[in-house]
């Protein structure tokens, strides 16, 4: 089993995962097709259909209209078979010995199977097929978290300069057992912010920026993109609601709807922009049990890997971003598609 060891001088969480070790790495090296854009098809893809036994027993599915079971599905939900963290049927335990604290990698850790095609991406899709991978995103979130205390996170890793070892379209969702330190500072900000003014700081965030408009990317009726006035990336952006939501998993369809017609129409500017880029995204959500505060609002954020932290940021741990952020969100604006893209293969 994994371990989570927190920092005694820091307080930060660390994942000891050996299981991770074991990752297969198939993505193109030098020399071969695009390190971020997978070959048309690989006959070994663990993902691909027809193929479902190289994986985990599914804990969710998306059913395709037609096609005999197993392969019937046009998304899946499986267990990591390299985990950070596993499930078990009782609490994490922790122990302590001196200074040092560790908790057992009690959790879970899930992959997101977001299309059949071997060679699809978010921006390949048109909105209803985002819509999907967020849908599992939703159904995930309600499920993992009522294994309290801790956090459920879904996140994705784009390019193998982002952290992607498999080429086949796909997210992840972890659940872990406590609330790592930077979640735990976020929510106390926005919980202070709710104990001095009676209203949600990310709401209160969220009105201000479009007030001021040179950091909008594009809005909605429902969720906002914008570029954060301290954005830590070149192109960093997050998705917001507009109104009150703690977790996403408890988003209306129109909220989801909204969101991924947003998000697809980032990721395709982006590309537009900058090329086939490594980016990560994660959606945020409150604390596991704090659903319904007043305080917190469900975000995501996508943020391109253009280059890599260097000493300062390292020993301070103060980004360094060579671009102003309302200089990035223009450009973002100026290469948004109104329209919807091409269908799922």
């Amino acid at each position: 089993m994994s371990e989570l060891r927190r920092d005694p001088l820091t307080h930060d969480w660390v994942a000891i995962a050996p299981a991770r070790g074991g990752r297969p790495h198939r993505m193109p090296g030098p020399g071969g097709p695009s390190p971020h854009r997978p070959p048309p098809a690989d006959p070994d893809c663990p993902f691909c259909p027809g193929r479902e036994d190289a994986t985990p027993p599914e804990v969710w599915r998306l059913p395709a209209p037609t096609g005999a079971a197993p392969s019937n599905w046009r998304l899946r939900v499986v267990p990591n078979r390299y985990p950070v963290l596993t499930p078990a049927d009782r609490p994490a335990r922790h122990h302590r010995a001196g200074l040092c604290l560790s908790v057992e990698g009690v959790g879970s850790h899930e992959v997101v199977i977001e299309s059949r095609a071997h060679d699809w991406d978010l921006p390949d899709g048109d909105d209803a097929a985002v819509a999907d991978v967020l849908r599992a995103y939703r159904a995930r979130c309600r499920a993992l978290r009522d294994r309290r205390p801790g956090i459920v996170l879904p996140f994705r890793n784009h390019g193998a300069g982002a952290g992607t070892s498999l080429p086949h379209p796909h997210s992840q969702i972890v659940a872990t057992p406590i609330v790592p330190t930077r979640f735990r500072r976020l929510f106390d900000i926005a919980r202070g912010y709710y104990d001095d003014h009676g209203r949600c700081l990310h709401v209160d965030h969220t009105a201000a920026e479009l007030a001021g408009g040179e950091r909008v990317v594009a809005t909605t009726d429902h969720v906002v993109a914008l570029a954060p006035y301290a954005a830590r990336t070149p192109y960093e952006t997050l998705i917001l609601p507009r109104h009150h939501e703690a977790s996403f998993g408890d988003a209306s369809d129109v909220c989801l709807d909204r969101t991924a017609s947003l998000l697809r129409r980032v990721l395709t500017a982006l590309r537009d922009l900058l090329g086939d880029i490594p980016y990560n995204y994660a959606l945020i959500n409150a604390p596991n049990g704090e659903e319904g505060t007043g305080c917190f609002a469900w975000h995501l954020r996508i943020a391109p890997r253009l280059a890599e932290p260097a000493g300062f940021e390292l020993g301070t741990d103060i980004a360094v971003n060579p671009l102003p952020p309302e200089e990035g969100a223009a450009q973002l604006r100026g290469t948004l598609r109104p329209g919807a893209g091409p269908g799922r293969p």
